[in-house]
């Protein structure tokens, strides 16, 4: 999903809306600039539901991978998971109690902005491993014991990113305009070839400290 419209970049970059003889490039350039944001921020902010798996470490803290968490709608620890490839893996009989087993917590943003789940009484559970010879026990092996489905993303895309994406749009459409770039975007694997190292650090040297509040920071 694109993360602003045609008329939103029409209006920022001061093309009147009824002209339509640069629609498809500039969806283009839409797309493009969309796919590239994403990447820079690290994380999905639409709101999306996911099904992911997690391994426990042994901390009463699970960070889930995409927020603001918006709904938590299950949660279940099968040891015997094996991320979903196990036979008969994470039965509902497993399933954790929201309140009672875990809670999803509040954050500087509100409940969810974080994106945690803390686990009550316990600790998201890490099964140990053995190795011949060795009395103690070795940290446990990744083995996705735990399933959580959630909700997480904007139902409404921050204005500043909006806004920020339309400005690297509208500074596409004018370095288009003198040449300075090619008449397509690789955005699919959101491919930036078409622009000299000069170019891309113009097109988004203007909105970097905007997408920096927005930015996930791999753990």
């Amino acid at each position: 999903m694109a993360l602003t419209t045609l008329l939103a970049v029409k209006t920022q970059a001061g093309i009147v809306p009824s002209d339509t003889s640069r629609d498809p490039q500039i969806r283009s350039f839409i797309d493009g600039i969309t796919s590239l944001v994403k990447q820079e921020l690290n994380r999905d902010i639409e709101s999306t539901e996911y099904v992911e798996y997690y391994s426990g470490d042994g901390s009463p803290f699970l960070l889930l991978r995409q927020y603001p968490v918006t709904a938590v709608s299950l949660v279940c620890v099968d040891d015997s998971g094996y991320f979903g490839a196990g036979p008969a893996s994470f039965d509902s009989t497993l399933n954790l109690v929201d309140g009672v087993d875990y809670a999803l917590m509040s954050g500087a943003g509100g409940m969810g902005s974080t994106g945690m789940l803390r686990r009550i009484g316990t600790t998201w559970h890490r099964i140990p491993s053995r190795a011949l010879g060795i009395i103690q026990n070795l940290p446990g092996i990744p083995n996705g014991n735990i399933k959580v489905r959630y909700t997480a993303g904007f139902v409404v895309i921050p204005p500043a990113i909006t806004m920020a994406v339309n400005a690297a749009v509208a500074k596409q459409i004018a370095m288009a305009a003198v040449g300075g770039a090619a008449a397509q975007m690789g955005y699919e694997d959101a491919s930036v070839s078409f622009l000299a190292p000069a170019d891309a650090a113009r097109l988004f040297g203007s909105i970097e400290s905007t997408l920096a509040n927005y930015r996930s920071i791999p753990i």
